[in-house]
């Protein structure tokens, strides 16, 4: 149904789309397979036709028009129906190439301790790096704990 797969499109609005595919993977939603398949295909478009590059694409638009409404019959008890309506929707993608100025605050981003980000800025690093997360250790600090991090 529509409401059903625009929480999963609303996801993903704003993100990259290496980051939105990865998201998508992990999410726990039946349209989430369907929001992956069109973004995949958008990915391929923009790569194919325009000749754009796959690395650089942003999620930059993902909205749902209203498709055909199937209608069932439904039996209802003493011989009564009424109508079962299956609602379907359709996906629009849009993905556009991320400017220069965009990089550059991306990068920004990913070396911030990510404190107080606007919610457009945690769309564009949804995922916390190995490298500004400290590991959390429950009894504190230990020589074998800073040892094997250095080894990573």
């Amino acid at each position: 149904s529509p409401k059903k797969v625009n929480l999963v499109a609303a996801l993903v609005r704003g993100m990259r789309v290496e980051d939105a595919l990865l998201q998508l993977q992990v999410t726990v939603k039946r349209a989430a397979k369907t929001v992956y398949q069109v973004i995949h295909s958008a990915r391929a478009n923009a790569t194919h036709n325009y000749g754009l590059n796959p690395d650089r694409l942003l999620v930059a638009e993902a909205f749902l028009g209203k498709g055909y409404f199937k209608k069932r019959v439904a039996y209802h008890s003493k011989g009564r129906h009424g109508i079962k309506v299956r609602p379907e929707c359709r996906l629009t993608v849009v993905v556009r190439e991320i400017t220069p100025e965009e990089e550059a605050e991306i990068a920004r981003l990913r070396v911030s301790n990510f404190l107080k980000l606007t919610k457009r800025e945690r769309r564009l690093v949804p995922h916390k790096l190995i490298e500004t997360t400290p590991i959390w250790n429950r009894k504190g600090k230990t020589k074998s704990h800073v040892a094997g991090a250095t080894a990573i």
